[in-house]
C-alpha cells in the first residue's frame, strides 16, 4: 500500500500559511485517498476469501438474484479480476478528480486575487467577454461582479484544453513565477486525466513522447500505487507552490486565509 506522506518529498505544509482554497483542495484529495486505501483493504480481504462451488454473490452473503453481476463462480481468478477492476476504476477516478479539483482551486485562486485587486489590463489580457446588462445587475455587488468576470476569463482560458498553457496564462495574469521543475513534475499526471477521460487510459503517441518515464504497458497507463502516489504529491506540490506565490504577492484577503 502506498504512503502519500512518505512519497511527498516534504511537501506537507505543516504550519505554513495557506489559503482556504488550497485547504479545500487538500481536504478533497485526502477524501479520495481514503477511498483508495479503504478499497485496497477491502479488495485484499475479498481476494483472500475461500473458494467455493457457489457464486461470488453467495460467498459475500447475498444471492445471484440480488446481485446478478456477481453470479460468477467464487474462484480466486474471479475474485482477482473483480477486485482488480474495482481498484483500477477508483484509481482512474482519483486521477480525474484530483485534476478537476486542482482546476477548481486554480480558478478560485484567480477570483480571490481579482477581488483583492490586480492590474486589470494584465488580468484580462487578450480575452474578450460579452455581458448582458442583466448579468451585471444580477451580480449584486462589486465582489460578485469581479468573481463573474474572473470565472469567465478562466473558462475561456480553460477551453483551450491545454493544461500547461492554462497554468502559464493564469500565472502571467497574476504575476506569479512558478518553478518550471514543479510544473514539469505535475504535468504527466495532469495530462493523464485527458487520456483516461477520452481514451480509456490509452496513452497516445504525443503523451508517450512527452513523458517516456510513465509506464504504459500495452499502450495503457499503469495506474499502480506508485503512479497514484506521484499524482497526489506532484499536483499537490504545484498547488502549494501557486498558493505560496499568491500569499507572497499579497493577492488574497485575510478572510480568504486559513486561520
Amino acid at each position: 500500500m502506498y504512503n502519500y506522506e512518505k512519497s511527498n518529498g516534504g511537501i506537507m505544509t505543516g504550519g505554513l500559511p495557506k489559503t482556504k482554497a488550497y485547504h479545500r483542495f487538500q481536504q478533497r484529495c485526502d477524501y479520495y485517498e481514503t477511498d483508495l486505501q479503504l478499497c485496497e483493504l477491502l479488495v485484499r480481504d475479498f481476494v483472500s476469501i475461500a473458494d467455493s462451488t457457489s457464486s461470488v454473490a453467495v460467498a459475500l452473503g447475498s444471492t445471484k438474484a440480488q446481485h446478478p453481476r456477481l453470479g460468477q463462480l467464487n474462484s480466486l481468478r474471479t475474485r482477482q479480476i473483480r477486485g482488480g477492476h474495482l481498484r483500477q476504476t477508483l484509481s482512474a477516478s482519483f486521477v480525474k478528480d484530483i485534476y478537476e479539483d486542482f482546476v477548481e482551486f486554480f480558478g478560485e485562486t484567480m477570483t480571490r486575487a481579482a477581488q483583492k485587486g490586480i492590474d486589470p489590463g494584465r488580468f484580462a489580457g487578450e480575452v474578450k467577454l460579452d455581458f448582458q446588462a442583466r448579468d451585471i445587475l444580477a451580480a449584486g455587488s462589486w465582489d460578485n461582479l469581479v468573481a463573474l468576470i474572473s470565472q469567465r476569463i478562466f473558462r475561456a482560458l480553460e477551453n483551450e484544453r491545454k493544461t500547461a498553457l492554462l497554468i502559464s496564462k493564469v500565472s502571467t495574469r497574476l504575476g506569479l513565477t512558478i518553478d518550471t521543475a514543479v510544473i514539469d513534475a505535475a504535468m504527466p499526471y495532469l495530462d493523464a486525466r485527458h487520456m483516461l477521460v477520452h481514451q480509456d487510459g490509452r496513452a497516445d503517441d504525443q503523451y508517450r513522447r512527452n513523458y517516456p518515464g510513465i509506464a504504459a504497458p500495452r499502450g495503457k497507463i499503469r495506474l499502480d500505487n506508485a503512479f497514484i502516489a506521484a499524482t497526489r504529491s506532484t499536483i499537490d506540490g504545484l498547488a502549494r507552490a501557486i498558493d505560496a506565490q499568491i500569499i507572497a504577492h499579497n493577492l488574497v484577503r485575510p478572510e480568504h486565509m486559513c486561520p
